[in-house]
């Protein structure tokens, strides 16, 4: 019990606590000693990278799939021995400040999903003698900055005596934001038909050459029926959740993706129904704010 704490921990550059590609990190690992206690070495190492894990039942045997990607991987050493046992920490409170910069390069943005996540940690390694090695890790959110922007989408759907023409103002929406939907549905049916109207997720994880899908419904409200034999348009609007997870479409084993889809209850029938993908996108004036008060910071 000679080391009574070992922590690491960082500083924050804005209010959100996020980072971004090129920022600077600074932190500090904070050692308590009780007693006198050999040092072999202590470093302190900045990682991103995402993996991806589940199991499948094939047979009688279940078969487990997993991958990683690595985006980064920094490690500065703050003390080390002379490997002979003679480096002695003293008893009290020892601090090591460290800085690291994240690459210049876009990677995703930091997310727990179902089967898989991207995550973003520090990790402080004390190693004290072969078999008393301490180890201490905090991760931090990191946000990516550039998100592609998308134009408006029409789509037109017919099935049999029932048809479907759907638009919305654009495919890139922010957390919060409302999103239009205009549906012109032309019921030449003998029946009452009623859209619904669907926001999910669909989280993909790969490995091994397969696929791995998590669907959750996020929004799920009901239009106003339109009567047989009639042509009518209907107006929607959806308010997206606040603080919903950004689109992931650039990671090669964990993909986020989100759907808007229209579905008409007809009944006695197969429900009909069209989907469109949506991305939900950074808050460009969030962005900026960081990006402010990172600069003010750095002065």
């Amino acid at each position: 019990m000679a080391v009574k704490h070992f922590s690491v921990d960082y500083n924050t550059i804005n209010e959100h606590g996020t980072f971004s590609a090129g920022d600077t990190i600074t932190g500090r690992v904070t050692l308590e000693a009780s007693k006198e206690t050999s040092l072999q070495s202590l470093f302190i190492k900045a990682k991103g990278k995402a993996e991806v894990k589940w199991t499948e039942n094939e047979g009688q045997n279940p078969a487990v799939y997993s991958g990683k990607k690595k985006y980064f991987s920094l490690q500065i050493l703050l003390q080390e021995g002379k490997g002979d046992g003679s480096e002695i920490i003293s008893p009290g409170r020892h601090v090591y400040p460290f800085t690291f910069q994240i690459p210049a390069k876009e990677m995703p943005s930091s997310y727990m999903g179902k089967w898989g996540k991207i995550t973003y940690y520090l990790k402080a390694k004390l190693i004290r003698t072969l078999w008393l090695i301490d180890r201490a890790k905090t991760e931090f959110t990191y946000l990516q900055i550039t998100m592609p922007q998308y134009c408006s989408k029409i789509l037109f759907f017919a099935s049999g005596n029932i048809s479907l023409d759907i638009h919305i103002e654009t495919m890139g929406y922010l957390s919060g934001e409302a999103i239009k939907i205009l549906v012109e549905i032309h019921n030449n049916s003998t029946r009452t038909v009623t859209p619904n109207f669907y926001l999910y997720e669909e989280q993909s994880f790969f490995a091994k050459h397969k696929r791995k899908v998590y669907t959750n419904d996020i929004i799920k409200e009901r239009g106003d029926p339109v009567t047989a034999s009639t042509r009518q348009t209907v107006t929607k609007v959806l308010t997206i959740p606040p603080q919903l997870p950004v689109s992931l479409l650039d990671c090669s084993i964990l993909k986020l993706e989100y759907r808007l889809k229209v579905a008409l209850d007809v009944p006695m029938a197969k429900d009909p129904e069209v989907k469109l993908p949506l991305v939900i996108l950074l808050d460009k004036s969030i962005a900026a704010e960081e990006r402010q008060q990172e600069y003010s910071w750095s002065k």
